[in-house]
């Protein structure tokens, strides 16, 4: 159903996460961020057509991967983090000018390269173990307690590690490869030219939220959302 409102053509709110591919609920952070324009009629938000529509060719032309080591920059500096020095004056503008003009949000499909998925079993007893090595980064849920998210930690561990020690994490934990819905280990394989996470314990807090956007439970995916839209809200401050 459509409505007309001083000649601006208006959608309810289901209609247009319809058209954007996202949940209702993200289409309300950006209407509540302004990136989105609507009106509210008796108590509804009805959302401008043209500016979902603007919104959709903004995602096309953000359709491109990026490549890992620039997708960990961008994340890096997204979370406030530094970017490292090898990193000049011409790509870190280009960086925040991904992020102004797209926004996480609209980047989210480029960044996929940043790691890849290797979802495995452990024994329980192997996990804290594997949870506390000095050569692995803390993701997903296994980090949002370090960002106050509000998500409670289960015992599965979910880390970023270097591809180039995956195969020594996996024979030192007897890791199991397994289907991801019984999992409670995921590996998230970073190329080793790519990773910029050397010193860290917890990965950056818009890694972090991509990660819990693409789990399966709708509380950490809406909590994931809820901090991509936080995180583009302070860059279109900036």
């Amino acid at each position: 159903m459509r409505y007309k409102y001083v000649m601006v053509e208006l959608l309810p709110v289901i209609d247009a996460a319809n058209q954007l591919g996202v949940r209702p609920s993200r289409v309300r952070a950006l209407i509540a961020s302004g990136a989105l324009d609507a009106e509210k009629l008796g108590g509804v938000w009805l959302v401008d057509s043209a500016s979902v529509a603007g919104r959709r060719r903004e995602k096309a032309l953000a359709g491109r991967p990026i490549a890992p080591r620039n997708a960990w920059a961008l994340l890096l500096e997204a979370s406030g983090n530094e970017i490292p020095l090898e990193f000049g004056a011409p790509a870190r503008w280009r960086i925040d000018q991904a992020l102004k003009i797209y926004g996480l949000d609209g980047l989210r499909s480029r960044l996929a390269r940043r790691a890849q998925l290797s979802s495995h079993w452990a024994l329980p007893g192997e996990l804290r173990g594997l949870r506390e090595r000095d050569d692995v980064v803390l993701g997903g849920a296994s980090a949002a307690a370090s960002y106050d998210l509000g998500i409670v930690g289960s015992d599965a561990v979910d880390i970023y590690i270097r591809d180039g020690i995956a195969d020594r994490i996996r024979r030192e934990h007897a890791l199991q490869p397994i289907s991801s819905a019984d999992s409670n280990v995921i590996l998230r394989l970073v190329p080793d030219d790519a990773w910029l996470l050397e010193g860290c314990r917890v990965a950056p807090l818009a890694a972090v939220a991509l990660d819990l956007w693409a789990y399966p439970d709708p509380r950490a995916s809406r909590v994931g959302d809820e901090v991509i839209a936080r995180l583009d809200e302070s860059w279109r401050a900036a």
